[in-house]
């Protein structure tokens, strides 16, 4: 896929003077879809959780504009196994996570101030990530500012979908561009409405956001913070809307 294909504009966004171009680090490969970025402006220390952490989630690939001195907290995730769930003896993949803060030069490079692996992947929300970003935060004061989107990667969606514009029409999935994530993600045309429609897709059942199964009745929280809706009552950290 070309870059021009794997991105397109969003109309009418400038980056304000003074800021940095960046494109947000892409998730390497052989990690998981569910690694992510977000800006760290403030920390709760002490305790533990995406709500301790406020700012803004980034997706992998989009070209942005920060000012200098943002710093940025990722996640990058791999399987490392599976395990099974005593309740529901349902199998699902453990992962772990490699943790960096970094600092946004003005040259557009990323300082790296803070690197971690963790075995367990719920803990790139834990406690001692949340007491170091408080600790860098006080060092590094963060501007506070939310980033410009100037293009957007290409997050083809995973189900069928209805287009979120006035169009109304069926997306296939792939054939799609996956707006937000868990229960508040649309869909839209790639690269826009004009794309010729494909055959006729089918309306899928509603099915569970974590296994994607037939069925969903409960709402709740993956590790990440997103919201979802399952099919079963799972703790947290066995989760992934991402």
């Amino acid at each position: 896929m070309s870059q021009d294909s794997a991105r397109h504009q969003v109309p009418g966004t400038v980056a304000p003077d003074g800021w940095v171009r960046l494109t947000v680090p892409p998730v390497p490969d052989g990690m998981r879809p569910t690694s992510w970025r977000r800006t760290l402006d403030a920390a709760h220390p002490g305790q533990a959780g995406v709500d301790t952490l406020p700012r803004h989630w980034l997706n992998p690939g989009d070209d942005i504009s920060l000012p200098t001195g943002t710093l940025l907290l990722t996640a990058d995730k791999a399987a490392i196994g599976t395990a099974v769930n005593a309740r529901t003896r349902r199998r699902y993949t453990t992962e772990d996570a490699h943790v960096t803060i970094a600092r946004l030069a003005p040259d557009a490079t990323l300082t790296t101030l803070r690197t971690r692996h963790y075995t367990h992947a719920a803990s790139a929300l834990g406690r001692e990530v949340t007491n170091k970003a408080a600790a860098l935060l006080a060092a590094h004061p963060a501007p506070g500012e939310a980033p410009v989107i100037l293009a957007e990667a290409h997050r083809p969606n995973r189900r069928a979908a209805v287009c979120r514009h006035a169009c109304g029409a069926d997306i296939a999935p792939g054939d799609g561009h996956l707006i937000g994530s868990g229960r508040d993600a649309e869909v839209e045309h790639w690269p826009d409405c004009t794309t010729p429609a494909a055959l006729p897709v089918p309306r899928p059942r509603a099915t569970c956001d974590n296994c994607e199964r037939p069925g969903r009745g409960h709402d709740a929280t993956d590790s990440n913070g997103i919201p979802g809706r399952v099919c079963t009552r799972e703790t947290s950290y066995l989760l992934s809307f991402a």
